[in-house]
């Protein structure tokens, strides 16, 4: 995590973060734990990641988000953020979302902003400022298949998309003995984020 401006604890912020590679391995790392020293960075600063409502109604998962400080990525939860729980607040959106994912790939960057306005839009309501937050290598970390435009399988992504809220991907990282083999584990490539 590399620091390049100092954050008031009277003000409240929204993170516009990308890319969102497979799983925001960067957002999660730098912003839901310590590993980066975020609270030492920005000390009087709390950071709330914000992830698909979807993943709130995995009983298990759900309290494991929540003691991460994490939220749902939603106007409700953004609101009470912002407005009532006081100043010195840090949204962390992953912009690009699940469509965003459905493109990434070793050695590209993509960036999905089109149709994404609504954070801006919450920004402007509470007078939170925005700060763009970009990772490079998290697009590293995985490899996964990617489905051109117009064929079956990006359409079938996209339906699932739609329907259920987060776009299936085909990927695989490194096993957990060796680096030679496939698993889920993430290849060990460095995610810097600015």
């Amino acid at each position: 995590l590399v620091k390049t401006h100092n954050l008031l604890t009277t003000r409240n912020y929204i993170f516009g973060y990308h890319p969102h590679g497979i799983m925001g391995l960067g957002a999660f790392c730098n912003f839901s734990t310590e590993a980066t020293g975020v609270g030492q960075k920005f000390p009087g600063i709390r950071p709330y990641l914000a992830t698909l409502a979807g993943n709130f109604r995995m009983p298990i998962l759900r309290d494991y988000l929540m003691s991460g400080g994490i939220c749902p990525v939603n106007r409700d939860s953004i609101d009470y953020i912002l407005s009532k729980n006081g100043t010195g607040n840090a949204i962390i959106i992953v912009v690009g979302g699940a469509a965003e994912s459905l493109n990434c790939t070793p050695g590209k960057n993509s960036v999905t902003l089109k149709n994404r306005k609504g954070f801006v839009k919450l920004a402007l309501r509470h007078g939170a400022d925005l700060v763009p937050v970009y990772s490079f290598g998290e697009n590293e970390v995985y490899k996964q298949v990617i489905f051109e435009e117009g064929s079956w399988g990006r359409w079938v992504q996209k339906k699932f998309q739609k329907h259920i809220g987060f776009a299936p991907c085909i990927f695989h990282g490194r096993g957990l003995f060796s680096s030679n083999t496939w698993g889920l584990l993430p290849y060990s490539k460095p995610i810097t984020t600015v």
